[in-house]
């Protein structure tokens, strides 16, 4: 319903004319300008999810001059019980758990259920670049603030190999966890 709202919203616009006197008023609805939301659920599926997280994280990667990352179906299933936790508890927060010598990167993302496509959901991460400024971590944000980038920069990170991803949603919202390894967003650590 939301996602048929926005929709709704963004893609129309009611035109009211001017009604000469003794006229019945008669609005008419045209189309804007503006991009039309697909009201229908987003496609699902672990192959689309896989080619859209490489695609989306390997393409940034790219532009930023590192090499791509490969699928880890091991970092995927710990990511599907990160994933399944947070769409049972209504929780929205970084896994506690995930601590350690060897702690694994992790990117969380969670929106409104079926309203966003997967390439949608990795594309907010990897728009932070607009924030992002060559530099150390955590000061490496043109707004001052590292949650505007630090979804991107564990993308691009240097030194990560692979990436698991997986989604998992509760009755309104989808939750999607990225793991990486070996771990970016080092603090202290200057990115060009």
């Amino acid at each position: 319903m939301a996602a048929m709202m926005r929709a709704l919203l963004t893609g129309l616009a009611l035109i009211v004319p001017a009604a000469a006197p003794g006229e019945q008023f008669r609005p008419t609805i045209q189309r804007e300008s503006v991009p039309w939301v697909d009201p229908r659920p987003a496609p699902r599926g672990e192959r689309l999810l896989i080619s859209a997280m490489l695609d989306g994280h390997n393409s940034a990667r790219a532009s930023y001059g590192v090499a791509a990352l490969s699928w880890d179906p091991a970092l995927a299933r710990s990511a599907m019980v990160y994933a399944r936790r947070l769409a049972a508890s209504g929780r929205f927060e970084h896994d506690p758990a995930n601590r350690g010598p060897a702690p694994q990167g992790e990117n969380l993302f969670m929106g409104t259920r079926a309203a966003y496509s997967y390439a949608e959901m990795v594309g907010g991460w990897v728009n932070e670049r607009r924030h992002y400024r060559p530099g150390p971590v955590p000061t490496n944000s043109r707004t001052g603030d590292f949650s505007a980038v630090g979804h991107y920069t564990q993308i691009i990170w240097p030194t990560t190999q692979r990436v698991g991803c997986a989604t998992a949603s509760s009755r309104s919202h989808d939750y999607l966890v990225c793991r990486y390894w070996p771990a970016g967003n080092v603090v202290g650590t200057r990115l060009r």
